[in-house]
């Protein structure tokens, strides 16, 4: 059984990028679990599929991985896996599949279900065969509560290796004795949870920036007396210099060659070719001290939108509202007026993101302007969205580049791209439509595949939106900190509350 997981020297380009992701990587990974952490862009789910066998290396190695299941941030299974999993009778299988509340009964259903269900069923899977290596990224993607702390009780007892990717902070804090931080410039390993991790990180980070600072400010004194050495240089070299003396100048001549033989004026351009190297190596000590200086924090995008001038977007005075396969039994009225702020909340299956897209339909029937971002985009929209942004012109894809940089993600990596990771297709989403005036947004999942500091860059942007928002999320903290209102649906019924009587 494997004990340990060892990269070295690991090098890694994509071939549509020019510069490598991964230079001379060198990490270790030992029993218990390991967090990754890192922006979007910065090699999270590249370095996992490296580990996994999915990538292979431009050089370098990785020892101790030959036992390893990974589960990724999408739903797809193959129905021959589904199948062994379904029909598997084994204890083991059975154990998970009550841990994690698994009713499917044949493959076809598994079309039907939630991300949340889907996702509940691919952990159930990957626990149920006990790998040496486990490795999940955003495993918490698309759960609602309840799901998430079941993950986190079942994860903490397993033995193996396990790599876990998230952005759920808590969860991260609950499982990780260690932590990868993948940065701009260089890769850092810390002993510890996240938060334990970070607060080091930010250390060092000060302490990073105030010797900087030290090595600028040396640089500054350097060239200002070097600026005065040269000066000093040239005044030595003029009364050594015979230019412009008459040749009958006899004393002139020996004032000069005496100048020469005794070196007084020399010294000074001595002195200033010591200053050049030392002004070069402080020079060179500045630049590598900039270049493992923290990046700059995200500023978050800006929506031109327009306020509406209807009383309400959206009004149901009916006692239910009824989806065909599903009906939800309603306390009050619904409505969404122009500065509405509302969240929808419930369990995985209880209706959340059906009824985010009914409202879509009721926007799109009255052609009321809306931005509706769905929970995971279909392999046909991916290309549309890479096709469209690709065939942008120069100033519209530098807007696009601009807002994705806002967001967290590596602009330069971003345009070099032939294929998006999850993160990045939905900042490109959001980038593209920064300019189209909705008088509603309806974000389905949006924290889902971003990293922290991009979830707080959005969390930001939508506190100072000022239309109406409509959002489906199970990050409470997120929810608590841009709406108002809750939709919160159970046990097939919607109950309205106020998050400030909450």
């Amino acid at each position: 059984m494997s004990q340990h997981i060892t990269i070295h020297n690991l090098n890694f380009l994509y071939e549509s990028q020019s510069e490598f992701l991964f230079q001379d990587l060198n990490l270790h990974f030992g029993p218990g679990w390991t967090g990754i952490v890192g922006k979007n862009g910065s090699g999270k789910s590249t370095l996992a599929k490296l580990i996994a066998g999915e990538l292979q290396a431009h050089s370098g190695n990785i020892q101790g991985n030959g036992s390893v299941r990974y589960v990724s941030q999408d739903t797809f299974v193959t129905r021959e896996s589904l199948e062994d999993f379904i029909y598997d009778d084994s204890k083991e299988s059975g154990r998970y599949k009550s841990f994690f509340k698994i009713q499917i009964e044949t493959p076809e259903d598994y079309d039907y279900l939630s991300f949340g269900e889907k996702r509940r069923i691919l952990l159930a899977m990957a626990l149920s065969k006990r790998p040496e290596v486990l490795i999940l990224d955003e495993p918490t993607n698309h759960l609602d509560l309840e799901s998430i702390q079941i993950i986190a009780t079942t994860l903490s007892h397993y033995q193996g290796i396990g790599v876990l990717i998230s952005h759920d902070r808590s969860l991260l804090d609950d499982l990780t004795t260690h932590c990868v931080f993948l940065e701009k410039n260089f890769c850092t390993e810390r002993s510890g949870n996240y938060s334990e991790g970070k607060r080091e990180m930010e250390r060092e980070a000060e302490e990073r920036i105030r010797n900087w600072d030290v090595a600028r400010q040396e640089r500054k004194k350097l060239e200002a007396e070097l600026s005065r050495r040269r000066e000093e240089a040239s005044l030595s070299h003029k009364h050594r210099s015979k230019k412009g003396l008459d040749l009958h100048d006899h004393d002139g001549r020996q004032k000069k060659n005496l100048a020469r033989v005794t070196g007084k004026d020399g010294q000074a351009g001595r002195l200033k070719q010591q200053l050049d190297k030392r002004f070069e190596h402080s020079e060179r000590k500045e630049k590598e001290i900039f270049l493992g200086l923290p990046e700059k924090e995200n500023l978050g995008i800006v929506w031109k939108t327009q306020n509406s001038k209807r009383k309400h977007l959206f009004l149901w005075e009916e006692e239910s509202l009824d989806f065909g396969f599903m009906k939800l039994q309603l306390d009050v009225h619904l409505q969404i007026k122009p500065e509405s702020k509302i969240s929808i909340t419930g369990r995985n299956g209880a209706g959340k993101s059906t009824l985010l897209k009914f409202l879509t339909n009721q926007f799109e029937e009255k052609q009321i302007p809306y931005l509706y971002l769905p929970q995971e985009f279909s392999y046909d929209e991916i290309q549309n969205l890479q096709w469209e942004f690709q065939n942008l012109s120069a100033d519209a894809k530098a807007k696009v580049l601009s807002g994705v940089h806002r967001l967290g993600s590596d602009p330069k990596r971003v345009f070099e791209s032939e294929r998006f990771s999850p993160g990045e297709i939905k900042k490109i989403f959001l980038s593209l439509h920064l300019e189209t005036n909705p008088e509603v947004l309806l974000l389905d999942e949006p924290t889902n595949h971003l990293d922290i500091k991009s979830l707080e860059a959005l969390e930001s942007s939508l506190r100072s939106l000022s239309t109406a928002l409509v959002v489906v999320s199970h990050d409470r903290r997120f929810v608590e900190s841009i709406t108002k209102e809750e939709w919160s649906l159970e046990n097939l019924s919607l109950a309205q509350k106020h998050l400030d009587r909450i």
